[in-house]
């Protein structure tokens, strides 16, 4: 007996020092929160994943231990998933001239370099640092060109109908857009890496289609908006089919919609760009595309339902479809990913959709219409890695009470428990005059 007890203290130590020694050896967390809230989200993860090069972050911030340890947290995290992540705090007030130089106003301040590219950032959080390693990672180093001359929705533009909106969010995406007429220039110039046709409503020349043609078959990128004239000829090239008509789709009218012209389309389970929807994309007065030929690898990207069909008969009135007329059911293809090597072994990424309304300025924040346009962008640049981190904020912070639970809950702390205390009081004062 005497033996078992003084053998238990060494048995303690030796179990506190082999815990201790394997705290240090083995590095691992388990995050145990409802939704991960205490590890990075996965498309953060999935970004970290990509990067081929050291990660250099210098924060700059005060020599205060409280707003240091934050910041140090947040980056052990990224320093988990890609452990050549280097931190570096600077306090401005002791090094004036570099925070300076950078525009360094107020603190915190993060400087994330990244290949030899840099930006700042203005606060410590994740969702601003992941999209500025997602910039910087950014492999084009040309400008997406948007084909004007012929009426064409403008990445630049303004008004209702132009793609204005959309052509901000790839500038902030660290995309660089120009409007760019070939009539004027006579040649698409070198540094582009994608062009932009989106609904022209006068067709191309000629030259023009040459020159589209001889700039794709050297490996570019095409995303073509098929609203408005078709060019015979890049259709030709592309061996693609137009139904004639007007989509009409019964599925609008289960989600609140009057308008049975807009095509509720669904990612395809062989979507390269599924993974970016997380709804349906809408597009109104839609056609559909079918590919002729397999000279092109063609994958479609969105589909309409069942309940659909290309109409051609007037848009107004009671509406069915007529099979006699070539009016076919759906599913119907709605965008397609078009790819092929070149001689030089380049590959030539095309998206062609049979809509432009759904990027424009009055239409892009329906559905999942804005998630599909910056997926199918980063499809045809080769930026698949790039992301958009959502708002995120812990499911297991929120309390979701039914109405008649609230007005239990406010009862029991406004008139329960103050007459609970006063009822006490009262008893206590009623026994000491009783002595």
């Amino acid at each position: 007996m005497n033996l078992r007890h003084r053998l238990l203290p060494l048995l303690v130590l030796l179990v506190l020092s082999l815990a201790l020694y394997l705290g240090q050896r083995c590095d691992h967390q388990w995050d145990w929160s409802l939704n991960g809230r205490n590890q990075l989200h996965p498309r953060s993860i999935a970004l970290l994943k990509q990067l081929d090069a050291p990660l250099r972050i210098t924060a700059f911030v005060p020599d205060h231990p409280v707003q240091r340890a934050g910041i140090r947290e947040l980056l052990d995290k990224y320093r988990q998933q890609h452990p050549a992540t280097r931190l570096r705090f600077v306090d401005p007030s002791q090094h004036p001239e570099q925070a300076r130089k950078l525009g360094i106003h107020s603190t915190p301040q993060l400087l994330v370099e990244y290949n030899n590219r840099q930006e700042l950032i203005s606060r410590a959080n994740e969702q601003l640092l992941t999209r500025a390693i997602a910039r910087l990672s950014l492999n084009s180093k040309g400008w997406i060109a948007s084909l004007q001359g012929h009426g064409e929705a403008s990445l630049l533009g303004k008004r209702n109908y132009d793609l204005g909106d959309f052509g901000h969010l790839l500038q902030d995406k660290g995309y660089k857009i120009i409007d760019l007429s070939l009539a004027d220039t006579g040649q698409i110039p070198d540094n582009v890496d994608l062009l932009v046709l989106a609904s022209p409503s006068l067709p191309l020349s000629d030259k023009e289609s040459g020159l589209l043609q001889h700039w794709l078959n050297q490996g570019h990128a095409l995303l073509w908006l098929a609203d408005g004239v078709i060019p015979e000829a890049l259709a030709k090239y592309l061996r693609l089919d137009f139904l004639p008509g007007t989509i009409v789709d019964a599925a609008s009218a289960d989600l609140g919609m009057d308008n049975p012209t807009v095509a509720v389309a669904r990612s395809t389970p062989s979507s390269p760009l599924k993974d970016a929807l997380n709804g349906p994309v809408f597009m109104p007065g839609a056609r559909a595309i079918d590919p002729e030929s397999p000279s092109w690898n063609a994958i479609a990207l969105l589909k309409t339902g069942s309940r659909s069909w290309n109409e051609t008969g007037p848009l107004k009135g009671s509406i069915r479809r007529d099979p006699e007329s070539g009016e076919q059911p759906g599913p119907l293809n709605l965008a397609l990913a078009l790819s092929r090597k070149t001689g030089s072994g380049e590959e030539s990424r095309i998206l062609v959709a049979g809509d432009g309304d759904f990027l424009s300025n009055s239409v892009l924040g329906n559905g999942s219409n804005q998630n599909f346009g910056l997926a199918a962008i980063h499809w045809l640049t080769a930026n698949e890695h790039l992301v958009d981190i959502p708002p995120f904020t812990p499911t297991d912070q929120k309390l979701h009470w039914s109405p008649a639970k609230n007005a239990l809950i406010a009862g029991l702390f406004l008139f329960a428990l103050p007459l609970l205390l006063a009822i006490t009081g009262l008893f206590i004062v009623w026994r000491r005059r009783r002595r």
